[in-house]
């Protein structure tokens, strides 16, 4: 390798030649002789780790050997243009064109869009973009998100459309003065500009537009100069300080791969690509749980990690090299999670610090290759593919998540119920948490991620009050289990009738004295309705919070002490509590005064009041109590129901829905869950 390290002596100079000289008249470096006059060292050290030993690069080398930088950038522009290198990434150029773009017309006016907050970018005292702008709130992630280069990525997709070359100069304008100012620290960064998973997103965007408009003169010569110069920085940062796992080495490996084989012409491409290699074909087996879970256990981290190791098998066949057979199955085993997963309206759950996203045309396109048309039956709510063989509803017993379905309709109930463990990342404090779905929207709810920014907010979102849970004392779970290397068993039963989980949160409830437990079992008696028993273990007296969190466009109201939906015509949903105890239940939406309370976030930096039952209870010691959880499309039916038997180990319920005869239920709550067979965990009669 010729280079494990950058010289020091080199950075600072690097940083003096693209300081203020440069930047201040980046608008004029535009030809190959003003890059070769600004950044002379930037230039020389391209040509170093540049293989000009190979035979298509002899002009190129013949210009080095005379020390002519102007020729030796021409030559190797001309190499490049002329080439087949990156074919994948190459496409037709545009037909020139006059249409406009709102959000590209907005960006030529500095003013950009990250994760839904829009500002103008402000301009540094030399005319060139504040890269180290946060955006409108100061929050961090605009920031990394606007040196991901996102915009870009938004101005090629513009000038695809409309063929308006002013969105290329554009692109141009900012890939010259993001290189001319800044600098490669060369070490670790926390920074916006050299983070990892930064410095990928650019790699991946800058190899789409070089590529892409090799043959649009509008990206001028000296940003694709600058570009290859700072090609070698970013593939040595994604080698020396990239993460040690989770998402984030997926994504920087993917980067690493991406720049080795894009650009092979770099003497150090062959070990850039072999490292990757050897850090990310593992990871399959170390991130993601044989079930096929992504093990931060959050849907849009499933999602990132999954197309990172799908791109990096993608470039390692562009590289005429194949991953292993093990690597590909994994794969497959994350885009069954995935079709398994999504509810019927298309999106998958709103775990941990997830956005909600429509996954369906991502898994229909995965079952092409694949070869899986039970995923298309899924995603295309049965109208294609064929009908996936077994019972609609799923466990997957290391994520520890019961997913319970009607069937696959457009219609079909669909609930996620969560007794496994945190996550290795982004988790929340959400064991035991129920989300429910049905008759085509949702209807209890995950309430979502909203911010990273920490304060309130962020501590509202992550902790146990924005979930389907109990709060003891005030207070909600304390820490939690991350990962575990054996599946769970003998705590569920997928059966035609019905499906059951049942789990048991026993690490602790945050500033709770003494000894308290949460044990929750869900039973979905299937195509009718829900019963979830809950029992608080505890060695003193307490005040439990039932929380129970409804979609924003729910109208919800108390009846009694019972809480329905009541929106004519669309799916409802009636939460009747089962016990002997004396429920308070308020309707709590939008609060931020004392507590936050009543809010739900489906994607970053948006958030909308949305009603949250809260019920309040006193015990003197040990409890057990349930819940009827009824949906239907109209007004949801009032359900009697009552508890047979409450301190058993099979807890008893009778529950009689009008028209219907009673249902005789037992639901295990300590033991090894059983289907008929020994206990009768449901005998509800044909109806």
């Amino acid at each position: 390798m010729k280079r494990n390290a950058h010289n020091a002596q080199w950075v600072v100079g690097i940083a003096v030649v693209m300081g203020a000289g440069v930047g201040r008249s980046v608008g004029d470096v535009g030809s190959v002789e003003d890059v070769c006059r600004r950044c002379p060292e930037r230039v020389e050290r391209l040509f170093e780790w540049l293989d000009l030993g190979r035979a298509e690069l002899g002009a190129v080398k013949a210009a080095v050997d005379g020390k002519d930088w102007p020729a030796a950038c021409r030559a190797l522009l001309i190499y490049y243009r002329e080439g087949k290198t990156g074919g994948w990434l190459r496409s037709p150029v545009a037909k020139p064109g006059t249409g406009t773009d709102p959000t590209a017309e907005a960006i030529l006016k500095d003013t950009i869009t990250c994760y839904r907050l829009t500002a103008k970018v402000p301009r540094r005292s030399d005319g060139g973009l504040d890269w180290a702008y946060n955006g409108p709130n100061g929050d961090r992630e605009w920031g990394w998100g606007l040196n991901r280069h996102f915009h870009l990525s938004a101005l090629l997709g513009a000038y695809r459309r409309t063929g308006n070359l002013a969105y290329v100069r554009c692109i141009d304008r900012h890939l010259r003065d993001w290189v001319t100012s800044n600098p490669y620290p060369a070490k670790k960064s926390r920074t916006p500009q050299w983070r990892g998973l930064e410095v990928y997103h650019r790699v991946a965007r800058w190899a789409e537009i070089f590529f892409e408009l090799q043959h649009v003169d509008e990206l001028s010569p000296a940003a694709r100069v600058l570009i290859l110069s700072s090609i070698p920085d970013h593939a040595d940062y994604l080698r020396r300080f990239h993460a040690r796992g989770g998402n984030w080495i997926t994504m920087e490996m993917c980067g690493l791969a991406t720049a080795a084989v894009a650009w092979a012409e770099f003497e150090d491409a062959d070990a850039w690509l072999d490292y990757a290699c050897k850090r990310m074909l593992p990871e399959m087996s170390r991130q993601v749980y044989p079930d096929g879970a992504q093990k931060e256990l959050t849907s849009s981290y499933h999602y990132v990690a999954l197309r990172s190791f799908e791109r990096f098998a993608d470039v390692l066949t562009r590289s005429g090299k194949d991953a292993p057979a093990a690597f590909k199955q994994g794969l497959a085993r994350m885009y069954n999670y995935m079709a398994s997963t999504i509810r019927p309206d298309g999106h998958g759950p709103l775990n941990n610090d997830s956005d909600l996203s429509d996954h369906r045309s991502l898994v229909i396109s995965a079952a092409k290759v694949y070869g899986r048309t039970d995923w298309i039956y899924i995603a295309t709510r049965g109208k294609r593919g064929s009908r996936p063989d077994g019972l609609p509803s799923v466990v997957f017993p290391y994520a520890g998540q019961l997913i319970m379905r009607s069937g696959w309709d457009a219609d079909a109930h669909w609930a996620f119920f969560d007794v496994g463990p945190l996550g290795i990342g982004h988790w929340h404090h959400d064991k035991l948490h129920l989300s429910v779905a049905a008759f085509g929207r949702d209807l209890l709810v995950d309430s979502g991620r909203y911010t990273y920014m920490g304060g309130a907010f962020r501590g509202h979102f992550v902790g146990s009050a924005s979930h389907n849970v109990i709060l003891i004392d005030g207070k909600g779970h304390k820490t939690g289990v991350r990962a575990v290397s054996e599946p769970m068993s003998g705590n569920y039963a997928v059966a035609p009738g019905f499906d059951l989980a049942r789990g048991t949160f026993d690490e602790g409830f945050r500033d709770v004295s003494g000894r308290a437990t949460h044990t929750r079992a869900v039973l979905y008696v299937r195509g009718r309705y829900w019963i979830v028993v809950d029992r608080i273990a505890t060695d003193r007296p307490r005040t439990i919070q039932p929380l129970w969190h409804f979609h924003p466009d729910c109208g919800v109201v108390v009846e009694g002490s019972a809480v329905t939906t009541t929106d004519p015509g669309k799916g409802n949903l009636r939460v009747i509590p089962v016990s002997n105890l004396k429920w308070g239940v308020e309707l709590v939406k939008g609060r931020t005064k004392l507590s936050i309370q009543g809010w739900y976030s489906r994607c970053y930096n948006l958030k909308r009041p949305s009603p949250t039952a809260v019920y309040t209870a006193k015990i003197a010691g040990p409890a057990t109590f349930a819940w009827v959880i009824v949906p239907a499309k109209g007004p949801a039916p009032t359900v009697h129901a009552e508890m047979t038997d409450a301190d058993a180990d099979v807890v008893g319920l009778r529950v009689e829905v009008p028209g219907a005869k009673p249902d005789r239920l037992g639901i295990p709550m300590t033991g090894a869950v059983s289907v008929n067979g020994g206990g009768v965990v449901v005998e509800a009669p044909a109806q």
